[in-house]
């Protein structure tokens, strides 16, 4: 056993004493900036709801944990490779964008975004199959700490990875659930811009999976309850508006945008909770906004909507041309009747 613990020994030397220094010979703050520069790549450990993106270069990413006040840097297979501040992550990225090397590309983007309680794992079969059809030259799949901030707090953080990602050309956005209110916020009434303008001219289209535009009846009656306070805070409280209300608040998406709510096709839906049909956590009704070039109802709950293959083929073909089915079966919705 010995020879195998000797060799192991020398390569952590090797790593974190590459120029033959001893451990004598090293100050303590060279020790660990040659143990964070060389030691290799890590899987994550976990703890993906505390942590959100911050910066994306192509599909390597940044994240910061508000709790431990501290960043990361990921691969595209979310290993870690940096650790500490964000200056130190930055640094750590151009130089592995130097050594391995990282090829510059620029291409069309396409950006996921999960729901409430919810990680990227949420969306990464989607991710997946996008990236297999090839469509996209990048599929940037954001993780964010959904219960911890507001739908404007994820809009400003859309933003900033907005302003930071060079590798687009053209971008189109899918969005689940809360995921899809934080875009329609983006996209329709972006912080730091103009209600009812586009933010950036890269976007192109955007596709909202069981978004609870006219509110969730489950957070409003948290609300009434007053658990939005214990339960996730802010973000409980913006997904309990009021149809009126949240136009106000988060707007119309200023690029064209189309609608795949979830329900059994009756008017029983899944759940007697929410009247109507619905798919288990919010009713087909409450899914409607003005202003969507088009409407689909798949038959399928809440959860299984953002997984199924057909919500895949849906979406790209609303992505690619404007429709989710045919030209001649495009449901529009141009006006809401709500009753509040």
């Amino acid at each position: 056993m010995f020879p195998r613990y000797a060799l192991l020994l020398a390569a952590a030397f090797s790593l974190f004493f590459p120029s033959g220094r001893t451990f004598a010979q090293t100050s303590p703050a060279e020790f660990f900036e040659n143990a964070r520069k060389n030691a290799p790549p890590v899987p994550t450990l976990g703890g993906i709801h505390f942590w959100g993106d911050v910066y994306f270069y192509q599909e390597w990413r940044i994240q910061f944990n508000a709790t431990l006040n501290t960043y990361r840097l990921l691969d595209p297979s979310s290993r870690q490779y940096a650790f500490g501040s964000r200056e130190h992550c930055e640094k750590r990225l151009a130089e592995l964008r130097a050594e391995l090397p990282i090829p510059e590309k620029k291409g069309r983007t396409l950006i996921l975004m999960h729901g409430l309680g919810a990680n990227r794992l949420t969306m990464q079969r989607m991710a997946g199959w996008f990236r297999r059809q090839g469509n996209y030259d990048f599929v940037i799949n954001i993780t964010y700490p959904s219960t911890e901030i507001t739908v404007r707090e994820q809009a400003e953080r859309l933003g900033t990875i907005m302003k930071g990602l060079d590798c687009a050309t053209e971008i189109d956005f899918v969005g689940h659930s809360l995921g899809g209110i934080i875009i329609r916020c983006y996209l329709g009434n972006p912080p730091g811009g103009v209600k009812g303008q586009l933010p950036d001219p890269r976007i192109r289209r955007f596709v909202q999976l069981c978004p609870p535009n006219g509110g969730s009846g489950y957070a409003k009656k948290a609300g009434e309850l007053q658990l939005s306070q214990n339960l996730a805070g802010g973000v409980v409280r913006d997904l309990g508006l009021t149809y009126t209300e949240m136009l106000e608040a988060f707007g119309v998406p200023a690029c064209e945008f189309g609608i795949v709510a979830g329900g059994r096709g009756d008017d029983a839906g899944y759940t007697p909770m929410l009247e109507g049909d619905d798919d288990g956590v919010i009713s087909v009704a409450s899914t409607a906004l003005e202003g969507a070039a088009d409407f689909i109802l798949l038959k399928a709950s809440h959860p299984i909507i953002p997984n199924m293959v057909e919500t895949f083929e849906v979406t790209e073909r609303f992505l690619q041309n404007g429709y989710f089915r045919t030209p001649e079966g495009v449901r529009r919705i141009q006006r809401v009747e709500v009753a509040e």
